[in-house]
């Protein structure tokens, strides 16, 4: 089943009372909340402006929280997005999130990070992170307790 077919037979069982809730992450410059397709313009070509040296102050993990809510009555879906930004720099400073961080995005697929819209910045981002990364075992998740 592809992906449009899983998200509307998602989207069509999703009950009243009964909110789901999802995670979903990329890597963006700059901590803008607007990464919309209808403002690419403003924040696309800020992706080409990470150096080494600006790496970690410039570029931003972003989670969103996303839940999803059956209206009652219209029978609608109310989808509100919830977004946390931190700097490379924030992220490093525990390091045990630094090292995790390497390891996820070094082994990613490059369709993954290509698709997350980072492609163009993950060396560079790898190997500023790579100096963090001490080869000590990590538990499971992007951020362990």
């Amino acid at each position: 089943m592809g992906v449009f077919q899983r998200a509307l037979k998602f989207l069509l069982n999703l009950q009243q009372g009964a909110p789901s809730r999802r995670l979903n992450w990329t890597m963006t410059v700059n901590p803008r909340l607007d990464t919309s397709p209808e403002n690419y313009h403003k924040w696309g070509p800020e992706k080409r402006t990470i150096t080494p040296e600006t790496v970690g102050s410039k570029q931003y993990l972003r989670v969103e929280l996303q839940t999803l809510w059956r209206l009652p009555r219209s029978n609608a879906i109310a989808f509100p997005i919830r977004c946390y930004l931190m700097s490379l720099d924030d992220i490093v400073s525990v390091p045990k999130w630094g090292r995790r961080l390497h390891r996820v995005l070094r082994d990613l697929p490059d369709e993954l990070a290509e698709y997350k819209g980072f492609a163009v910045n993950r060396p560079i981002i790898v190997d500023y992170l790579e100096r963090f990364d001490d080869g000590a075992p990590t538990s499971p998740g992007i951020f362990p307790d």
